[in-house]
């Protein structure tokens, strides 16, 4: 797989923002192993934070055999010898021999079946990730690989517990299942912890915070801040990826920089519906389990707008000609990337924190000053008074290296165990 640049490792492993790039009021979509599910005529449907979706759209594509009774109104599934069965109007279901209550009742709308999607795929065997801003729910098979083991630390203090994971942005569909010391972290958590909470996003009100923070407003556009050189290598970007020349005209470098990674990304098949963080704030969702905030969209944004423009058009280099710039070039690929997390490895990831280290500015900005912030948050959470238990699901890059979480806090007079 191609080799990637310092800029878009630091955007899938430091921060969420590259996730909320194309943030915007999207329908309703499904997709399987990547591959979106098409529902024809009758969409899937979200009532009261459930989603519902027709059956046997989905239960073909799983793989399910499907059974209908209609004396009993009773849809059965079976599948490699996990089974469900479901009854319209109820609330009362069975999953692998087992009575559970479900959070929606299965229903008809013009003779079309809908069941809870959450219900009916993990109950055969798949991992559940939904993505609030991109509106898209992304099914894994959970027998596609061996459990991911990741990075997860533990400390305690004065009766409280804080579960940390370091997480990967924008994964591809191999990386779940993950391992159960992970699994049990947010099952035995009182709170979901994360850079950004997105369950709360607004979407017009997103979309106006880009706006304001990404886009030029003394009549000047890009090229009056990139050199022309520069500015002739974004537009045969654009031209390259059959988009107008002057798309990026309005908009600050940075931002040009994340729509870049946006691209690329998708060109190498990754998913940010599939995330971690994604993936953790669903099961948050469905367990109605509080979800925090350590960070805000605003706040990660001006991260960036705080840039020099000197800075702003090293982003730009590093996704157009990374061989411009002195030791810019990582050898590093998704692949690598994905490999690291899946065995937890640190010692190697405190090598791709290092890659970060191209300019000290960015570095400062997007390592070091966010740390400290979210260091004191979690010391808080552990020197509360209540005896409660976190889990903060923060990028991977935040825990690993000198400037990391997990240094800071053993500084700070912390145990910190890793898991």
């Amino acid at each position: 797989m191609k080799k990637i640049s310092a800029v878009l490792l630091s955007l899938i492993l430091l921060t969420s923002a590259y996730s909320s790039v194309q943030a915007a009021e999207k329908s309703l979509s499904v997709k399987l192993n990547g591959e979106q599910i098409q529902f024809s005529n009758s969409a899937p449907i979200i009532e009261k934070g459930v989603t519902l979706v027709p059956l046997r759209p989905l239960l073909e594509k799983l793989g399910v055999q499907v059974k209908w009774d209609q004396a009993t109104r009773t849809v059965s599934g079976s599948k490699e010898g996990l089974s469900f069965s479901l009854k319209i109007g109820s609330t009362n279901a069975t999953a692998n021999g087992k009575t559970v209550k479900l959070d929606a009742a299965p229903k008809q709308i013009k003779n079309v079946t809908y069941v809870p999607l959450r219900f009916a795929a993990e109950t055969t065997g798949y991992q559940v990730a939904w993505n609030q801003s991109l509106r898209q729910v992304s099914l894994t098979s959970g027998k596609q690989s061996e459990s991911s083991k990741g990075f997860l630390w533990k400390v305690e203090n004065k009766g409280n517990t804080v579960y940390m994971l370091g997480t990967i942005h924008t994964v591809d569909k191999t990386i779940y299942p993950l391992r159960p010391e992970i699994e049990n972290a947010f099952n035995a958590a009182d709170y979901l912890g994360v850079e950004v909470d997105f369950t709360k996003v607004v979407p017009d009100e997103l979309t106006k915070l880009i706006t304001d923070v990404s886009e030029y407003k003394d009549g000047t556009t890009l090229k009056d801040h990139i050199s022309a050189a520069t500015y002739n290598k974004v537009t045969a970007f654009l031209k390259e990826n059959g988009l107008p020349e002057n798309s990026f005209d309005n908009i600050k470098a940075w931002y040009a920089q994340q729509q870049m990674g946006t691209i690329l990304g998708a060109k190498q098949d990754l998913d940010e519906g599939m995330g971690i963080d994604m993936y953790f704030m669903g099961k948050a969702i469905n367990t109605k389990k509080p979800i925090i905030g350590l960070e805000t969209f605003e706040s990660q944004y001006q991260v960036f707008n705080n840039f020099s423009d000197s800075l702003q058009e090293k982003l730009l280099l590093q996704f157009l000609d990374p061989n411009s710039l002195p030791s810019s070039a990582t050898e590093m690929s998704m692949d690598d990337i994905l490999k690291v997390w899946k065995t937890g490895d640190e010692k190697n990831l405190v090598k791709f924190v290092d890659a970060l280290r191209w300019d000290d500015d960015y570095f400062k900005g997007m390592q070091t000053d966010r740390n400290l912030a979210m260091a004191e948050k979690i010391k808080g959470y552990l020197n509360s008074d209540k005896k409660e238990t976190y889990m903060i699901a923060l990028g991977a890059s935040h825990f690993a290296g000198d400037s990391g979480l997990v240094t800071m806090l053993e500084k700070a007079g912390y145990k910190v165990v890793k898991q």
